[in-house]
């Protein structure tokens, strides 16, 4: 191991390097449709000290709220780590496309921004 930095504790589960295996992969939902990419993650410490990932944060709500979109409060923040199923080149869920809270800002553009254009409520496929 290279001088200087810390050693994991061993522990039972799988070790995982957030940074290497999580942040800016594709999430993909129950069907392999991909989602978002995660831009953040939300990690909380147990009582013996362990650090764990509780929600995968995705999203680029910044770039809407400059177009004035706000996020629902009803929203949950992100995905929870609990519908993880496979952590690979991409992340997948056990969770429904439609189901994601954090596509609000998609369907914001859909309703708002594209559905005014005329013909912008015309499905191509």
């Amino acid at each position: 191991m290279p001088e200087g930095l810390p050693q994991h504790p061993a522990h039972d589960g799988r070790l995982i390097d957030a940074n290497l295996h999580l942040l800016d992969r594709q999430l993909l939902d129950r069907d392999g449709r991909p989602i978002l990419a995660i831009g953040d993650l939300r990690i909380e410490r147990r009582d013996d000290g362990r650090h764990v990932v509780t929600q995968l944060l995705l999203g680029f709500g910044l770039t809407a709220r400059f177009f004035g979109a706000h996020r629902p409060v009803s929203d949950a923040d992100g995905v929870p780590w609990s519908s993880v199923t496979e952590v690979g080149s991409a992340i997948t869920t056990n969770l429904a496309r439609d189901d994601v809270p954090a596509l609000w800002v998609e369907r914001w553009w859909r309703d708002r921004v594209i559905a005014p254009i005329p013909g912008g409520r015309h499905d191509p496929g």
